[in-house]
């Protein structure tokens, strides 16, 4: 695909989409805001919880002594513990804590809550459209992800 203009429309439009939930989900979640490279490693954790510190460096691609520092401080927070894994005690495991899950929750809810309010203000043929695009946008993030 060779479109150049379209694929940076679309990754304008992403970026401000994104940009614009993560803003506008925090305030409504009533939850505070983190630095983007913490509330990454803490969304990392709580859905793939008792994740290496090397893990989440390789996953997010951070350097591993940013990663141990922003623990440190998330720990400090009370959003997350390290534990030794209790096969290898040499190695550790990183858990979200109960306040960095419900503070997860509320603040999908909140961009749930955000995206049925501005679906609604759409048209019907945009939002369907909007609608059936989701396993294909998961599948774009999954290619991202994975370096495709």
């Amino acid at each position: 695909m060779d479109d150049t203009l379209t694929l940076r429309s679309l990754g304008t439009v992403l970026r401000d989409l994104n940009r614009t939930l993560v803003r506008r989900g925090k305030r409504a979640a009533g939850i505070e805001p983190l630095p983007e490279t913490e509330a990454g490693i803490v969304r990392l954790v709580v859905h793939r919880p008792g994740a290496s510190p090397g893990q989440i460096a390789a996953e997010l691609g951070m350097q591993p002594s940013n990663v141990s520092a922003a623990l440190r401080r998330l720990a400090e927070a009370g959003l997350v513990t390290r534990e030794s894994d209790p096969v290898d005690r040499r190695a550790t495991r990183v858990l979200p804590t109960s306040r960095a899950v419900e503070n997860a929750r509320l603040l999908e809810e909140a961009r749930a809550e955000l995206l049925a309010a501005a679906l609604d203000g759409l048209t019907a043929e945009h939002r369907e459209a909007l609608l059936r695009a989701i396993p294909s946008l998961g599948a774009l993030e999954r290619a991202l992800r994975d370096g495709a």
